[in-house]
């Protein structure tokens, strides 16, 4: 009788369930709002349920991951939707597509912007990278994220005196004769104010970094890694090599110390180059007092020339601009770079010394006139002709690839962050490098096994490139050999539509990671690479496209050399030997 009872019953409940799923009964008011709000509450239910799951007992954590994800998961889906929507139902042609996508751009650029600047931190440090990438990050993006390089909301000039009198023990007047409350600059970790030192009255920059963010940091890196995994997996292991490179930013001492050792490894023996040195007994944990550089940035340098070229063609900057983003994202703007004539280093030395020396004499009978005739007939006097900085694309790109080749490969110890906001043109005419905070060093083993990598890409075949690179560390996969001679010429030669095959790097790159996962790059050696693209970027906006590889392979040879009689055991990282100097 039960199992009977037992047997009979679904066929009640069968008939009330699919009753109770009517669309007329679905669509019934009363039903509606509790469905919403039944399913809206077990959603954030199992939201806050992730969230305090994923932050541990950290409350902080947990505040910092629900406010990234409730902000940044409607933007990933609206934008997920908007692909699978133009997979299903594709547009007329590219350019409506192209709208909607600049529309949606445009919606959402300003509220990402304001998500980063909530959380700042890492959030910043990414928005930075991203924006000097126009092939990754959209216009409205890439315009918007552009304030993250030099407009990051700074701490009051109150807030630094009460960390410099901290850092030191001794109130701001016993330290310096004047101080600047503003700020010249603010980024990720911290911000800078110009001083003179006491007694001497020396012009120095007093850095100040912010007690919380190395907390911050470590509360950030587990979320955005998982977004990652959600929403561009193939990056995974560039951003586990990412996360372990900054983790070496957070002392000023450190980078006191490197400012020391590679300012004494440089100057030297490059005489063009030049690297504040830290104030002596005066650098902390969070507070570093160095020399102050008298030049202009090379960032604003360049976009003072592209205003003059904008000028000269009939257009506005934003229209120059847009127009070489165009050209460099389609390949347009390195095949004309190839054909184009740019002259020398010479010739632009020669032509540089030439005006150098008209203005000097300009100000020579300026001088004479203001202190002899506007007295005498009670003139207005006039102005000084300031001093020129000429920019010389050659000799900066042949310069900065030689000087960072050489602290990678011969040295060891190298600045990991060479974009155009951390080099400066002095008035003097030379090139001032500044923000050591990502230095790394390279042991001896690992330089040869790279200097090695950079003669094999000038000189050697595929299998030979393949080979080496997977003794490296490199592995994907399935170990497709076609996917890890890219990876090594995307990260130690070009990123060129030649090798990327008429797509943009970014693009590209995701491709190699759909055809064979990339499962893990060679180990110490992401900095090196950054340090390629960031030069070769650099080139590429100079109109001066080149290959990393071939810029670097004399000092590869030079290493190479040195060691040419050590046992191959050397590169297993078993044997170790001293630097040379």
């Amino acid at each position: 009788m039960f199992l009977c009872r037992l047997l009979a019953r679904p066929k009640s409940l069968n008939h009330n369930f699919y009753r109770s799923l009517s669309i007329r009964s679905i669509i019934q008011p009363r039903r509606l709002v509790k469905f919403t709000v039944g399913t809206t509450l077990l959603t954030g239910l199992g939201f806050i349920s992730y969230t305090v799951y994923e932050s541990g007992p950290e409350w902080e954590k947990i505040r910092r991951t629900s406010y990234f994800w409730s902000r940044m998961l409607p933007v990933y889906f609206r934008y997920r939707y908007q692909q699978m929507y133009f997979q299903l139902f594709p547009a007329k042609n590219s350019e409506e597509e192209d709208k909607v996508w600049f529309n949606l751009h445009n919606k959402y650029c300003d509220y990402v912007l304001n998500v980063i600047l909530h959380q700042r931190g890492v959030y910043i440090k990414l928005g930075q990278i991203g924006s000097t990438r126009p092939d990754i990050l959209p216009k409205p993006y890439l315009k918007k994220f552009s304030r993250l390089q030099d407009g990051v909301p700074a701490h009051s000039g109150e807030y630094a005196r009460q960390m410099i009198e901290q850092a030191f023990g001794k109130p701001l007047e016993e330290l310096f004769s004047e101080f600047n409350p503003q700020p010249v600059g603010a980024a990720t970790i911290g911000q800078a104010h110009e001083a003179r030192l006491k007694g001497s009255n020396k012009a120095v920059i007093v850095k100040i970094q912010y007690p919380e963010v190395k907390r911050l940091f470590g509360l950030d890196f587990s979320t955005l890694k998982k977004f990652i995994r959600l929403a561009q997996p193939e990056h995974l292991p560039l951003f586990d090599e990412f996360e372990k490179a900054f983790q070496i930013e957070f002392d000023f001492r450190r980078e006191a110390k490197a400012l020391d050792i590679i300012g004494h490894n440089i100057m030297p023996r490059f005489p063009h180059i030049v690297i504040p040195r830290p104030i002596p007994g005066m650098s902390t944990e969070f507070v570093l007092v160095m020399e102050k550089l008298d030049g202009t940035k090379l960032v604003d340098a360049l976009k003072i020339e592209q205003a003059k070229m904008a000028a000269e063609q009939g257009k506005t900057l934003e229209e120059f601009e847009q127009e070489m983003m165009t050209k460099y994202l389609s390949g347009e703007l390195y095949r004309e770079a190839k054909k184009k004539y740019t002259p020398s280093a010479f010739i632009v030395n020669t032509y540089a010394s030439i005006i150098r020396t008209i203005d000097h004499m300009k100000n020579v009978f300026i001088f004479i006139y203001n202190h002899s005739i506007v007295p005498i007939l009670k003139r207005y006097p006039i102005d000084y002709i300031e001093q020129h900085v000429f920019i010389n694309p050659h000799e900066i790109i042949d310069l900065l690839n030689e000087v960072h080749a050489h602290e990678i490969l011969i040295d060891g110890i190298f600045n990991g962050d060479p974009h155009p906001g951390n080099i400066f043109l002095l008035t003097n005419g030379k090139i001032g490098l500044i923000d050591f905070g990502q230095v790394q060093e390279l042991s001896l083993p690992r330089r040869l096994k790279l200097a090695k990598l950079i003669i094999l890409l000038t000189e050697g075949t595929k299998e030979e490139i393949v080979q080496h690179y997977i003794s490296m560390g490199a592995r994907t996969r399935h170990m497709n050999p076609y996917v890890i001679e890219k990876l090594a010429r995307i990260g130690f030669d070009r990123d060129d539509p030649e090798i990327c095959e008429g797509k943009n790097a970014q693009l590209f790159f995701e491709s190699l990671g759909k055809l064979d996962e990339i499962m893990e790059f060679p180990d110490g050696y992401l900095m090196a690479a950054r340090v390629g693209l960031l030069l070769r970027g650099l080139g590429t906006w100079l109109q001066l496209p080149h290959s990393t590889a071939q810029k670097w392979a004399p000092i590869a040879k030079k290493l190479l050399d040195t060691y040419k009689d050590i046992d191959e055991q050397l590169l297993n990282d078993t044997v170790p030997i001293d630097n040379p100097q």
